[in-house]
């Protein structure tokens, strides 16, 4: 495995402490494209190079279980609606705030 691909292995394994489910589960399935791209098992990445050479049963290639496309989708749909809602809020807050400290300026000075 070459060093690119293991940092980049290293950041998509990093997301998967993600708060958000749908991130979680794009990690996942990002780490599981690569390794399947690099001809790799999760045992081949995880086996010590020396103990490879001693025991090749973890050549055997398994059938990854399938992926879950819709739960995952449903997952960064009900993200993409929490986020929404903490805009539509904040959002609401702002213009309250704004017009508060416009209420508070003092009309412009007339001229005689």
């Amino acid at each position: 495995m070459q060093s690119s691909d293991t940092a980049k292995l290293a950041r998509v394994l990093g997301l998967l402490g993600s708060e958000h489910a749908g991130e979680r589960a794009s990690a996942a399935l990002a780490a599981h494209r690569l390794l399947k791209r690099l001809g790799l098992s999760w045992q081949d990445l995880l086996t010590p190079k020396g103990e490879a050479a001693r025991d090749p049963s973890h050549l055997r290639k398994t059938e990854p279980p399938p992926h879950d496309a819709l739960g995952a989708a449903e997952s960064r749909l009900r993200q993409a609606q929490r986020e929404n809602d903490d805009l539509r809020r904040q959002n609401a807050r702002l213009k309250r705030r704004l017009e508060a400290a416009h209420q508070y300026q003092r009309p412009p000075e007339q001229q005689e």
